[in-house]
């Protein structure tokens, strides 16, 4: 993973932490006015957001022994 891949990741995951209504606020300063680095952050929280809780819970049927 490159350095600016790191960095995406990193702001990703510090505004998962931060409350929505206050995110817009948070990827200002953390983007520092990179549009590009903001426009991939927020694809990355719209894709977790769609996605949600998808993985958290397995699906129910017959288990395995």
């Amino acid at each position: 993973m490159n350095d600016e891949a790191r960095r995406e990741v990193a702001i990703f995951t510090q505004a998962l932490k931060v409350a929505i209504e206050e995110r817009a606020a948070f990827l200002d300063n953390a983007c520092g006015g990179d549009e590009n680095l903001r426009h991939k952050v927020e694809a990355l929280l719209k894709a977790h957001d769609r996605v949600g809780d998808f993985l958290e819970d397995p699906p129910g049927g017959p288990s395995i022994p």
